[in-house]
């Protein structure tokens, strides 16, 4: 009975995907931070004189010297080339520096990745700051996506003159155009080593505007989950306006870049771009002649004071699902890790899908005593637990749980704090 009932429930699983279409189908999402509220309103002295340090000539310097690789498609040795430049430039700031080797498919690459270790040594949190070095198969992708990594070098170059509470990487991806296959791999490998990272910030086509409006705005594109890193953002903003003279224009999330990977995998992450149209994106014109270096170095400078003031940041609480996985098919309990990696694009990429029963497990960092955690389905309450480990059998309480449904868990501290995560899950339960 059992085997009939689990594939008229496959069955089920198809249709859904079918006549609802898997646009509909929601990826595990992103946890949520509280942070300390009390911030100073006022510019800091040490983050203006670091922003002061990003000019024109340093952000060209980094670019120019990028495209001059010219067309730097996955797998090719121009691609190849080009990370050993990135790699060489990051070795010199005095980072620890590190490949982190991919393959999917006909595709073989490497991700460039530069780490700065945060001086708390109780925090293991990680902030990352991202671009991608590769380019379309036509382009020689000045903008698309050289301004990104010149920013990410030109930050890391004034940052490892620095320390700071949390820890930063500096990671510049292959892949992107072929399939965001390379920030894909290292999303999933942060993942299954636990690595507790709170934001990502992804800076893709951050290099032109052609108005006097569009040079004073950068688009922040995310999920409703990581909206927090923009309002943060904009409160950056607010205090260092006379400074950097950059305003955030809060956006919807684009599926496309290399953030996407992250959100997949439960992270928080936003995408970071121009405000002003761009027309020569993948093609053989998207070259040096078409940056604006005033609008590429005014936005270097504002996510340089972005990263910088969410790496000091106090992180008061924070709550983390465990379990169940992302990514994962659960057959009779089970674990059948899946991918859905080319199809990232309908929200299959990261799905957690159970058949059967499973337990759902949190982890809760904070320096204060926690009064209880409480676990939702949807919105609705359905159970708590007030000491560790914090658990609830998804069956314990609804006989039968089928369909999609989101996983919310709380955790309350005494003093009134709390933070929250969530998770999207479709499941098949045993009647």
């Amino acid at each position: 009975m059992f085997v009939k009932f689990i594939k008229i429930k496959i069955i089920s699983l198809c249709l859904i995907f079918l006549l609802l279409g898997a646009s509909f189908l929601c990826q595990a999402t992103n946890q949520t931070i509280i942070t300390n509220k009390n911030g100073s309103k006022t510019a800091n002295a040490n983050i203006i004189d670091m922003v002061q340090q990003i000019d024109e000539n340093l952000v060209y310097y980094y670019l120019s010297n990028l495209v001059e690789y010219g067309i730097r498609y996955t797998g090719s040795l121009e691609c190849q080339i080009s990370g050993d430049y990135l790699y060489n430039e990051f070795e010199k700031m005095g980072l620890f520096v590190e490949f982190h080797d991919w393959s999917f498919d006909e595709f073989n690459s490497r991700n460039v990745v530069a780490t700065l270790n945060g001086s708390d040594t109780e925090s293991d949190a990680i902030f990352l700051i991202t671009a991608h070095y590769d380019t379309f198969k036509n382009s020689p992708g000045a903008n698309d996506d050289g301004s990104g990594v010149a920013a990410v070098l030109a930050i890391a170059n004034v940052c490892s003159k620095y320390s700071f509470n949390h820890t930063i990487r500096f990671i510049c991806f292959s892949g992107e155009e072929v399939g965001t296959y390379g920030s894909l791999s290292y999303a999933r490998d942060s993942y299954e080593d636990e690595d507790n990272i709170i934001a990502v910030l992804n800076l893709d086509i951050i290099g032109y505007a052609n108005s006097v409006y569009g040079g004073k705005i950068i688009r922040f594109h995310h999920e409703k989950r990581s909206s927090w890193i923009a309002e943060f953002a904009q409160d950056v903003s607010n205090k260092y306006l006379e400074i950097v003279d950059m305003t955030v224009e809060d956006m919807p999330n684009y599926r496309g870049h290399d953030g996407q990977a992250f959100l997949d995998y439960g992270y928080d992450g936003v995408w970071i771009a121009e405000h002003d149209g761009y027309s020569w994106g993948h093609s053989p014109n998207d070259t040096m002649e078409h940056i604006n270096l005033t609008y590429l170095s005014k936005a270097t400078k504002f996510m340089l004071a972005v990263l910088v003031e969410l790496a000091n940041r106090p992180i008061d609480l924070q709550v983390i699902i465990k379990t169940p996985y992302e990514g994962t098919i659960y057959f009779l309990k089970r674990k059948i890790p899946v991918s859905f990696a080319r199809y990232y694009f309908s929200k299959l990429r990261g799905t957690t899908i159970i058949f059967g029963k499973t337990t759902a497990s949190v982890q809760v960092k904070s320096s204060q005593e926690i009064k209880f955690v409480v676990f939702c389905k949807d919105n609705n309450f359905v159970y708590w637990d007030s000491s560790p480990p914090y658990e609830w059998d998804f069956n314990s309480r609804y006989s039968s749980i089928n369909g999609m449904f989101t996983l919310r868990v709380y955790a309350y501290t005494y003093t009134g704090q709390f933070a929250s995560d969530e998770m999207d899950i479709i499941m098949f339960s045993k009647p």
